[in-house]
């Protein structure tokens, strides 16, 4: 297939384009299997401008890639938990329900997600960007809802005395998600039902 024109784009155009294009070539070949250069081509830009954005090269590229799909996922958990609206219980239900849709319903997320998956165990480096850059600030924003919890009366204190709580609250989304990539989604459980059942036994679980 011929690759798209090169284009006269602006800033904030050019980088969104990159990143989308970025994300296409890791999904078709992989973190290894992708090049500055496939990657420029499905873009449309010169490879150079992709160093000016990325000096690092692919790495930097695909960090990008990723922290493009989760800073909107932190931003809209953080308006959830700023916000203070309703009971810490219909908190983290909310929350709840925002990882299952973005790691189940969301394309960009999956494919990420799957490539951190498939590549982790080749390219140390993705997991550790991995944990430092969304694993730790999820549990630390998951600690942060049973805080508010426990202080609101509606945990129990227990709650804040287990260590691998946040990773037991995120375990069962991570496993819908490799669920999802594995059977496709006409043979995946029935991930709302999932859903819900996963926060209601949190719920039953953390209540004071």
């Amino acid at each position: 297939m011929a690759s798209p024109r090169r284009q006269r784009l602006r800033p904030d155009v050019r980088l969104p384009q990159i990143l989308d294009a970025a994300v296409e070539e890791f999904a078709v070949r992989g973190y290894a299997g992708a090049s500055m250069t496939a990657i420029a081509g499905r873009a449309g830009v010169a490879k150079g401008l992709l160093y000016h954005y990325f000096p690092a090269g692919k790495a930097d590229l695909f960090r990008a890639a990723v922290r493009s799909c989760v800073q909107p996922a932190f931003a809209e958990a953080e308006a959830i938990l700023a916000s203070r609206a309703g009971s810490r219980r219909a908190l983290l239900r909310a929350l709840v329900d925002m990882a299952y849709a973005r790691l189940t319903g969301q394309p960009r997320d999956q494919v990420l997600f799957r490539l951190i998956v498939s590549e982790a165990d080749r390219f140390p480096e993705i997991a550790e960007f991995y944990q430092a850059e969304v694993l730790s600030p999820t549990f630390a924003l998951v600690r942060a809802v049973l805080r508010a919890g426990v202080e609101s009366g509606e945990f129990r204190p227990e709650a804040l005395e287990q260590p691998g709580l946040p990773q037991v609250v995120l375990a069962p989304v991570l496993m819908a998600s490799i669920w999802r990539m594995m059977l496709g989604e006409a043979r995946s459980p029935d991930l709302d039902a999932m859903r819900d059942a996963h926060a209601d036994l949190l719920v039953r679980a953390l209540s004071a």
